[in-house]
């Protein structure tokens, strides 16, 4: 399980949002109960649409996810010059490729979108 985003809601309550591997997919899961499943294709094409590649003098540490095909997907902390503080990011390492890195909070909004999204394509099936 890898923790992708940490958020003070407007209560004043800290929610994470994880994910973890299951079989060839995985499971995008928020502490205020939305979770859903996604392909590890879905997930490429978010991290692909959002992520620019890391320059190669920042190292590839802190907490990682070995996903199915030969990914990994990394969050770690990084204070880039321009930031007046650390920032999460999340590194998408990818096989025959270079490794792409994008906000964190901004990669995990995405994927909670679709997640958010299959669940109603769900219901409506359902209701019909």
């Amino acid at each position: 399980m890898l923790v992708l985003d940490e958020r003070i809601l407007a209560d004043g309550t800290h929610a994470r949002t994880h994910v973890t591997v299951l079989g060839d997919r995985v499971r995008i899961r928020d502490d205020d109960g939305t979770s859903g499943e996604l392909s590890v294709a879905a997930l490429d094409k978010v991290m692909t649409r959002y992520g620019r590649e890391l320059e190669r003098e920042i190292p590839l540490d802190g907490e990682a996810l070995d996903l199915p095909g030969g990914y990994r997907l990394r969050r770690f902390r990084y204070h880039a010059i321009v930031d007046t503080e650390g920032r999460d990011y999340l590194v998408w390492e990818r096989p025959g490729g270079e490794p792409l890195a994008a906000v964190g909070a901004m990669v995990t909004a995405a994927l909670r979108y679709l997640v958010l999204r299959i669940q109603g394509e769900h219901s409506q099936e359902s209701e019909t």
